[in-house]
């Protein structure tokens, strides 16, 4: 098979699969098909898919390398939205290293960047991924902060807003009384 869009189609399931090894040959030949092909869009989509799968197999340093190419192409390409799915996987990348402080930097990156392009969802769930790191380093403030900055920058008419902000301010709430 030589199509790089099945190749690509192939690592996911082998990906989702939990066949990580298999996913990155697939990934590493679809990559070469898109690169001859000259589809840089769906090159850069593979190397974010490459460095995820890399992460999988701890494989640190190709999955820095395949991350930070994608977001190089995607920045070429002027896809602001490919280039926050690689800075948020490129946290996820960093913080599987203890690389924390890094990790932080690359989700309050790739958080302000799905912001910019007006993604809230994809945005808060990169907060939420920021908060879940600082909940593991046991700092519950910086967590709640992260979150709570999320849920800030979602739209204001937002149910998912409004109803966030409730289930925030119920601890507070019960504490004094209310």
């Amino acid at each position: 098979m030589t199509d790089p869009v099945k190749l690509h189609g192939l690592g996911i399931i082998h990906f989702r699969a939990g066949r990580f090894a298999d996913a990155a040959q697939a990934l590493a030949e679809a990559y070469a098909g898109a690169e001859a092909s000259g589809d840089r869009q769906q090159a850069a989509e593979i190397l974010n898919d490459m460095g995820v799968t890399r992460r999988e197999l701890a494989e640190w340093v190709q999955a820095e390398a395949a991350l930070e190419k994608a977001y190089a192409m995607f920045a070429e390409l002027g896809n602001v939205k490919g280039k926050a799915q690689v800075m948020g996987n490129m946290g996820n990348v960093l913080e599987g290293q203890e690389r924390f402080e890094e990790a932080v930097d690359a989700y309050k990156q790739s958080a302000k960047m799905f912001e910019q392009i007006g993604d809230s969802d994809s945005a808060m769930y990169t907060w939420q991924a920021l908060s879940r790191l600082r909940m593991n380093q046991g700092q519950w403030l910086s967590a709640i902060a992260a979150y709570e900055e999320g849920i800030e920058n979602m739209p204001d008419r937002s149910l998912k807003r409004g109803l966030l902000k409730r289930i925030l301010s119920l601890p507070g709430g019960l504490m004094r009384g209310q």
